[in-house]
């Protein structure tokens, strides 16, 4: 997706972040002042050092009209201006901090959130997401740690000091130190400007396929050692860095140049000052206190100019980083939402009529001409072979995406008419391959219902016919089950799922293959089970499943076909059909 990105474009990108980031530019305002007064106060600090010492160097040679200061006093001043200078370091730090990590915040809650309601991340791998996510995002924060207030400073810090310079003691002087100032500044850092920026997107680029290719790696590792891949990630993992190595080195080698650049100039500064302030001062024109503490304050500048030396590299790598971010974030919304609210019911009738569907990429469509209904408070089941489009049916009803024809009611609504939040909260789904988080079951069952009691989670659980299992852990309710819930088995996962799902108190459960990782008479249990809470509640049970065993239970079947509604109506009539589609599918499994 990323794109060379020109200075029209960067000049863009600079005005979303600041927008995106607006909290925190009081405090990055303020952090700046501070570094300006704490630099200044260094100058002033080594400046007035150099004074004093040529004042008493003078003094102790006789020389007509000279008078060491007094130690006390000169003591004194340099005490307080460290402490005022100490004061504004620890302020512009503190601030500073605060500002970077506020804004990762605000950057990562808004590609987060935009993630939600936009069908398209379905087309982004979960490791570039991961990388965008984190990687990107803390990229991002060189541009307001090292980019703006080092700028802001090494523009106001030198010309307020050779403003200075020229009012107390030589224009000439601060003019040569000036001179070549200038050059660190303003010619240095932009040497080799547009090669840097070409490194950091190609950095970034080949950084996402790293993190990509480990992610993947890291979450297929059963099948790669299963079936001995591991050399071959291993050399996939090499090459990526090699890559990653390669698209580094253009930008690693402008840096030492621009490194050396500056360090030259920054002690040329001073010698400079000197070399014209020396004839001056020859000359009686200029005094030597004055010539020392002018290029004392040059030398000083130094450490100012050396902090936008690698500026067109930390900008170009953080401006890289936030064009991956902002690619996520404003992905045009595939899927408008709509502004009609889903009153709260017991139950909803989902309707299908004539719907067309074809998946991106795909050259033939995935549902052709679909027409079903399941009506409210019934168990609708959805069989078919694999590829029939089944779980295509349910990500359309949930509103993952929506058809390329025909329409999708609830209650005789079009579903683009209707709040999205409106609808998840009425329609729940319990996907096939269930998700629990690192945390404890309490936790995970408490993300669809965070004010729910134990008692209500063990209600929940025992709906799901797992709740038995539950509390002959160690740990019970308490008990962590690992990250992807790898702690319990694949059925506990898809039973602990279903009740995290019937603590949201749907009008219509929705639910994909949710007996595949139970053995017969345990799926039976829980069918049994979840019968008895649809007739208790008067919700409706929308099921995907392969088994055709049990089906007599329903109240209506729905089957498919290579994306076609091929036989529909009660289960009891489809099974007497002995040629029907249904006996067909039966045979074929």
């Amino acid at each position: 997706m990323s794109h060379p990105v020109g200075r029209e474009a960067r000049r863009g990108l600079v005005r979303w972040l600041l927008r995106t980031t607006a909290p925190v530019l009081p405090p990055l305002a303020a952090s700046t002042l501070l570094r300006v007064l704490a630099q200044l106060l260094g100058v002033g600090l080594v400046a007035l050092a150099a004074d004093a010492v040529a004042r008493t160097a003078l003094a102790a040679t006789g020389a007509p009209g000279t008078t060491a200061p007094g130690v006390a006093g000169v003591l004194a001043l340099m005490v307080l201006l460290a402490l005022l200078k100490a004061a504004a370091r620890y302020g512009e730090q503190f601030l500073g901090h605060l500002v970077a990590f506020k804004a990762l915040e605000l950057l990562r809650v808004r590609l987060v959130s935009s993630l939600l309601p936009r069908a398209t991340r379905q087309r982004l791998g979960s490791g570039d997401l991961l990388a965008r996510a984190t990687k990107d995002v803390d990229r991002v924060e060189t541009f307001f740690a090292h980019t703006i207030a080092p700028v802001i400073g090494a523009v106001l810090v030198p010309v307020t000091t050779v403003l200075v310079i020229g009012a107390t003691a030589s224009w000439p002087v601060a003019l040569a130190g000036a001179a070549v100032l200038l050059v660190a500044i303003a010619v240095v850092p932009l040497l080799g400007a547009g090669a840097a920026a070409r490194s950091a997107r190609a950095t970034a680029a080949e950084r996402a396929a790293l993190t990509a290719h480990l992610t993947d790696t890291v979450q297929g590792m059963r099948e790669v050692l299963g079936y001995g891949l591991a050399p071959q990630r291993l050399a996939g993992t090499r090459a990526l860095d090699d890559a990653l190595l390669a698209a580094t080195a253009p930008a690693d080698r402008l840096a030492v140049v621009r490194h050396g650049a500056v360090q030259l100039l920054v002690l040329a500064a001073p010698l400079a000052g000197l070399a014209v302030g020396a004839p001056e001062a020859a000359r009686g024109e200029l005094t030597l206190p004055a010539l020392a503490a002018a290029v004392a304050a040059l030398w000083r500048l130094g450490e100012t100019v050396r902090g936008v030396e690698g500026v067109a590299g930390t900008l170009a790598t953080a401006l890289a980083a936030a064009e991956r971010v902002r690619e996520v974030v404003e992905v045009p919304v595939e899927l408008p939402d709509g502004d009609a609210p889903v009153p709260r019911a017991a139950s909803h009738e989902l309707a299908w009529d004539g719907v067309v569907y074809t998946h991106p990429g795909a050259s033939r469509p995935a549902l052709r001409g679909v027409t079903a209904v399941a009506r409210a408070g019934e168990r609708t089941c959805l069989v078919g072979a694999s590829g029939s489009g089944k779980t295509t049916l349910l990500r359309l009803a949930l509103r993952a995406d929506d058809p390329d024809d025909g329409t999708i009611a609830l209650d005789g609504a079009d579903l683009r008419r209707l709040r999205a939040d409106d609808l998840r909260r009425e329609l729940v789904l319990v996907p096939q391959e269930a998700r629990l988080f690192h945390g404890s079951l309490a936790e995970n069952l408490r993300l669809s219902a965070p004010e729910a009691t134990d008692d209500e989670l063990e209600e929940a659980l025992a709906v799901a016919c797992v709740l038995d299992e539950v509390r002959a852990m160690p740990g019970g309710l308490r008990t962590v089950v690992g990250e992807r819930g790898t702690t319990v088995s694949g059925g506990q996962r898809q039973r602990i799922a279903l009740a995290r799902a019937l603590l949201a108190r749907p009008a219509l459960l929705v639910l994909d293959e949710v007996g595949a990782h139970l053995d017969p008479a345990l799926d039976v249990r829980v069918h049994a089970s979840l019968a008895e809470w649809s007739a208790r509640t008067g919700a409706g049970i929308l099921e995907v499943t392969h088994r055709l065993t049990g089906l007599e239970e329903a109240d209506h079947v729905i089957v498919l076909d290579d994306g076609a509604v091929v036989a529909d109506g009660a289960p009891a009539e489809l099974v007497a059909d002995p040629d029907g589609p249904l006996a067909r599918l039966s045979a074929r499994a």
